[in-house]
């Protein structure tokens, strides 16, 4: 898997159309935009210029693929998949483009990839990076003739359009097309930087006492799932709870020690932008009454359905700037109430005492980079007693202003670790990077940490539709010892690089 996904013989029927001699006619390819920014919670960013967007790339795509004639078509909802499907007979392959973050268009997706024509699949990255990835992911293991591209350089995604071109040509297939596009997104990834890590040795605890603590851990899932209800995740316990009991805390807690930690957290901001000081303080009275949820429940890991929650008026505020202070502590929080995240955090924390780093990745080729994006992260990713990372305050992607996050600056140079879990299957997905800075763009989400992957990026593409989007990024170079941990728990490990 990677740049393409490769054909079984079967299915290497011959692309030429009746009568074409020598290629003489013109490739016809579809270009379909997955494309509709309206939403709140979305990426880019709500609001992005779709259609400006699209005209940019439409130009750049046919003035250096002569020989194609690219015709667009926007889907902007499920029901416009109709639209992309009719134009399969009149067309050689198709290009469909992962415009936005709108979950709806997964649908447009999974139709047009299932015709089975020669097809590529290209991101906008830090846009419609979830469709591309798990959409992606999932055709090349349907062994349909799809070929991926992520990069942030328009140029890549060109020279692989070029080869639209050979599918007028006697002969040509599915399979030699896939190849000939991997090729041509090969030859576009930058050489292994082959720069050094920074010296990092985390202390690690016994795998065998790893797992002891592990099968002892509790953690709360608040939002989602029946209250009261628990759930054994590899012998961790996780506990139901509903959105009204984290809210009668909230409503209890002392105004005055809310405004404290307001003003230790601005304080301690590189900057503040554009966010109300009720704001903060509204983030600082959640973190007191999520201290006071894990205190009844004797955990010390917290995961909420926060977006779910706010949306639907259910929760007086955003937990984010909370989480960061457990995280910081010693202790969990962590967005989306996901199980899976909230273990592997738990596994990292206790094999290396520190925090993981919840994100939604991306994959740039240009750079050999994956960017681990999320709002919601650790200022300190040596742990409790290591030292502080600059941070700005501002809104969340969402741009919400009755929201607030913190933008981690993270250190770079350094091996991380990045997996997740998977504990109803009982498999273990993993692969490393060195950090190389963080990227300042509206797109995304708040904290964008880049790093150079170690091993196969092409490889990197090939298990979002089995694991999710989510991967939870350590320092350190920890993957055989994690290996070890996780085997030990009874999970299968995957390098997916």
């Amino acid at each position: 898997m990677g740049c393409g996904a490769m054909l079984t013989a079967g299915g290497c029927s011959a692309l030429a159309a009746a009568g074409d001699k020598g290629g003489a006619r013109r490739a016809k390819v579809a270009v379909v935009f997955l494309s509709n920014s309206h939403g709140r919670e979305m990426w880019p960013y709500p609001g992005f210029d779709c259609e400006a967007r699209e005209r940019e790339l439409l130009a750049k795509l046919r003035a250096g693929c002569g020989n194609v004639e690219f015709l667009p078509v926007t889907a902007k909802q499920a029901s416009d998949a109709a639209r992309a499907v009719a134009m399969k007979d009149k067309v050689d392959g198709y290009l469909v483009y992962c415009t936005t973050l709108f979950f709806a268009l997964n649908r447009v997706l999974g139709q047009v990839t299932k015709l089975g024509k020669p097809t590529v699949l290209a991101d906008e990255v830090l846009g419609g990076t979830a469709l591309f990835l798990t959409g992606y992911s999932s055709a090349a293991r349907r062994n349909l003739p799809v070929v991926g591209v992520s990069s942030r350089r328009d140029a890549d995604l060109v020279a692989v359009a070029r080869v639209f071109a050979d599918l007028t040509r006697p002969g040509m297939t599915p399979g030699a097309f896939v190849e000939r596009c991997r090729k041509a997104c090969r030859a576009t990834f930058p050489k292994p930087s082959g720069t050094p890590c920074k010296d990092d040795r985390p202390a690690l605890t016994d795998v065998g006492e790893c797992v002891r603590r592990f099968r002892a851990a509790r953690f709360v899932i608040v939002g989602r799932g029946k209250p009261s209800t628990t759930h054994d995740c590899l012998g961790a316990k996780g506990i139901c709870v509903g959105f009204d009991e984290l809210k009668a805390l909230y409503d209890g807690v002392d105004a005055d020690k809310a405004a404290q930690w307001a003003g230790r957290w601005s304080q301690r901001a590189a900057k503040v932008i554009e966010v109300k000081p009720d704001v903060i303080r509204g983030a600082g009275a959640m973190y007191l009454a999520t201290l006071d949820l894990l205190k009844r429940y004797k955990a010390d890991t917290v995961t909420i359905n926060c977006l779910g929650g706010f949306s639907s008026g259910k929760l007086p505020a955003y937990p984010c700037l909370g989480f960061m202070q457990l995280l910081n502590d010693g202790r969990q929080g962590v967005c989306e109430a996901m199980t899976d995240d909230s273990l592997s955090m738990l596994m990292a924390r206790i094999l290396t005492g520190r925090p993981g780093y919840v994100s939604d990745p991306a994959i740039d080729t240009s750079k050999r980079e994956v960017i681990y994006a999320h709002c919601i992260a650790t200022t300190k990713v040596f742990g409790p007693s290591g030292g502080e990372n600059p941070y700005h305050l501002l809104t969340l992607h969402n741009r919400d202003p009755r929201g607030v996050c913190a933008q981690s600056f993270m250190p770079e140079g350094y091996m991380t670790t990045s997996f997740r879990t998977n504990y109803r299957r009982k498999e273990m997905v993993l692969h490393q990077a060195r950090t190389a800075g963080n990227l300042v763009s509206e797109y995304g989400c708040r904290t964008k940490l880049r790093a150079e992957v170690r091993g196969d990026i092409e490889k990197l593409m090939g298990q979002w539709d089995r694991f999710g989007w989510h991967r939870v990024t350590v320092y350190g170079d920890v993957a055989g010892p994690l290996t070890e941990f996780g085997k030990a728990l009874g999970l299968r490990v995957i390098r997916e690089a």
